[in-house]
């Protein structure tokens, strides 16, 4: 049997009885849901909502908020319904604030077009007084530079804040636009832009709107000419790559998903899941969005 088919089966396997988000998208994804799926789904939106705060944060942190709105969506909420807006309104709250990434200058940074000067519309993650040692994302992808970790921080609550219908927000508009100008970042691989961060940056720009869409074929042409041929990516995590790849709707994105699915698949143990500990089902679930584009491709 093709890898692909075989992953695809395990994977259906898997996630048939999961009683998760990761559970109920899958089955979505595979247009195979449980009767009770949308019962199950709303069961999931209370449980996380009794954890929000009432201003609509979770704990007052950047990505737990970020991720929490993403699920509700996940799970059907709509972009205007107020859980969903309460936790966008929080994010917004937080660009330009303390800590996010390129706020103030110095001669350096100014010289890179790294500062307030040259770009802005980022999240604060954390206050600049405090430094931050490494982020782990719900994906298992992780950092540990202090700037990565607010830079990171900052596109995925960008991300959440395009998939909730803000792109026409002024400082959203100019977080994606500092994304697209920031130097080196889309013409090397590695340096300062480590590939991480880089994929982090398309994995939000993959949701804006026109104009800056219009650029997602040369970003995604960046990753493609950087992916080896046994699919994966050098001081990348494959997964990571795949989950930014499968939103970007283009020709250039599903070859390189497509390449990248046989790779995905070796690591799929036998009962179908990818790896083990906290981040093994959604890595799963990122997998299995990367074997149906591979599937629909061939």
């Amino acid at each position: 049997m093709n890898p692909v088919h075989r992953a695809i089966e395990r994977a259906s396997a898997y996630f048939a009885e999961r009683r998760s988000r990761q559970g109920v998208v899958a089955r979505r994804l595979l247009q195979a849901p449980r009767p009770d799926d949308g019962r199950l789904a709303q069961a999931l939106v209370r449980e996380r909502r009794t954890k929000a705060r009432a201003d609509g944060s979770r704990g007052g942190d950047l990505v737990a908020t970020a991720w929490y709105a993403w699920e509700l969506m996940d799970l059907g909420m709509k972009a205007d319904s107020p859980p969903v807006r309460r936790a966008v309104g929080w994010l917004l709250g937080r660009q330009d604030k303390d800590g996010a990434f390129g706020l103030g200058c110095s001669p350096r940074r100014h010289e890179l077009r790294l500062c307030v000067h040259s770009i802005g519309g980022f999240f604060a993650y954390r206050s600049s007084e405090r430094t931050i040692r490494r982020l782990t994302l719900p994906t298992g992808v992780w950092v540990t530079s202090d700037l990565g970790s607010r830079f990171l921080a900052s596109c995925v609550a960008l991300r959440t804040v395009l998939r909730a219908g803000r792109e026409e927000n002024t400082l959203v508009r100019r977080h994606i636009g500092s994304l697209l100008a920031l130097p080196k970042m889309w013409d090397n691989w590695g340096g300062f832009w480590t590939p991480t961060l880089t994929v982090g940056a398309l994995a939000a720009i993959a949701w804006a709107p026109l104009p800056f869409r219009a650029q997602l074929p040369i970003l995604s042409e960046h990753l493609g000419l950087n992916q080896k041929p046994d699919g994966s990516w050098r001081n990348l995590d494959i997964v990571h790559a795949v989950d930014a790849l499968a939103a970007v709707p283009l020709p250039q994105a599903r070859e390189a998903v497509a390449l990248a699915a046989p790779r995905l698949a070796k690591l799929q143990s036998q009962r179908g899941v990818l790896g083990s500990g906290p981040y093994a089902e959604e890595r799963t679930l990122v997998a299995l969005r990367a074997w149906l584009v591979a599937r629909e491709y061939a």
